[in-house]
């Protein structure tokens, strides 16, 4: 045969075989019915090790692994269709149950919010986009600012996460990971960085660029350029204040205009990051679990096993889901031997049940799952 008649098999071989879906999506169906009256989870791992190793018995060697990816996909499926008929429950489940039995508030106008860094610095910036009014304590690291909120000296934290240039904050997501605080809100700041100096400095002066290590990694193309060395500091503000106090008018800073201005500095270059659409996401966190009206995005952290296929397995129950993953990051587990912890952002409405169907699925098939907030993101 040709491969038009080839696949004129395959077609009428596919016309039979979406005939027995139907069929065995149909009894799905009436098992997740079953399943919600009894109480049971929908999830069944050993059934279907029982279901794969029966069909591959029947099957040529060399097609077996195939024949698990197959029934894999159609065990996702039958899964998300059952969800639509039943009602899984977890212990994080359960929580957020609680809390959505009233209804939700609106975000606040106000807080007293801890931030990293000093006056002048991106983070404050970005309070005051989620808190019109706000009283900011500033620290000197991130974990200070997660004990300031641990220990109630604020309401609130701001932290950054992630920034669209020089990618993830890696010692806030492993805080988030010690501490377990909830995100409650997070917004994007847009970042342009000027080169400044004290005033009476030249660009022939400068021998040193000083800022935070996010900075100086989103203006590397700029300070090779110069030619001159970078060295990291605490943060942005933390440089100009440096600079403004100091007597060497061979350093310079990256820093946002506004703060250059706040501390009188001189600005010899403006937008000298190397991406114009140059963004950081900063996040709003609370000690106790809060959701506040309009939430649309929800944040989460699993361990997986670590098995062939466990990272595929989770994302496809997002995508039979039909939720829209906007991020994964993964943290190497601290004492283990090569395993991970894995971040999942995606695009939900927490108060839709098939939303939290989800989370409590995901709940019961990990040994460490943290809700880490249902929230909105502005923009």
């Amino acid at each position: 045969m040709d491969l038009k008649d080839l696949r004129e098999q395959i077609d009428l071989i596919d016309d039979k075989i979406i005939e027995l879906y139907k069929e065995r999506m149909a009894l799905s169906k009436q098992v997740g019915i079953v399943k919600a009256q009894i109480q049971k989870a929908v999830q069944d791992g050993n059934r279907e090790k029982e279901i794969v190793y029966r069909l591959s018995q029947k099957c040529p060697e060399e097609i077996r692994f195939y024949v698990k990816e197959l029934y894999d996909a159609i065990f996702h499926t039958s899964k998300a269709y059952q969800n639509k008929f039943t009602e899984n429950t977890s212990k994080v489940k359960s929580e957020i149950d609680k809390i959505i039995e009233n209804p939700l508030k609106d975000f606040p106008v106000d807080g007293t919010v801890a931030c990293q860094g000093v006056n002048g610095a991106y983070s404050g910036k970005a309070t005051e986009k989620m808190f019109p009014i706000s009283d900011i304590t500033y620290f000197k690291t991130f974990d200070a600012v997660f004990n300031a909120v641990d220990k109630g000296l604020c309401e609130f934290g701001v932290l950054p996460i992630e920034n669209s240039t020089a990618g993830s904050v890696s010692e806030v997501y492993d805080l988030m990971k010690k501490h377990e605080f909830h995100i409650v809100r997070s917004v994007r700041v847009q970042i342009d960085h000027c080169l400044a100096v004290k005033n009476g400095a030249t660009i022939k002066d400068i021998r040193k660029v000083i800022s935070h290590q996010q900075a100086l990694s989103q203006c590397s193309e700029f300070i090779k350029k110069l030619g001159v060395n970078a060295e990291p500091v605490e943060n942005t503000a933390v440089g100009a204040r440096l600079v403004a106090e100091g007597d060497d008018l061979s350093i310079a800073v990256l820093c946002s205009k506004e703060c250059a201005e706040s501390y009188n500095l001189k600005i010899l270059e403006p937008r000298v990051q190397d991406s114009e659409k140059n963004y950081t996401r900063f996040i709003c966190i609370t000690k106790d679990r809060r959701i506040y009206k309009g939430a649309d995005k929800i944040s989460v952290m699993t361990s997986l096993a670590h098995t062939p296929g466990s990272l595929n397995k989770i994302i496809s129950r997002f995508y039979a889901f039909g939720l829209n993953l906007t991020k994964i990051e993964s943290r190497p587990i601290e004492g283990s031997d090569f395993e991970f912890m894995f971040y999942f952002d995606f695009e939900g409405d927490i108060l839709d049940p098939q939303v939290r169907n989800l989370i409590a699925e995901l709940d019961n098939g990990s040994d460490k799952f943290v809700l880490l907030g249902s929230y909105k993101e502005s923009l």
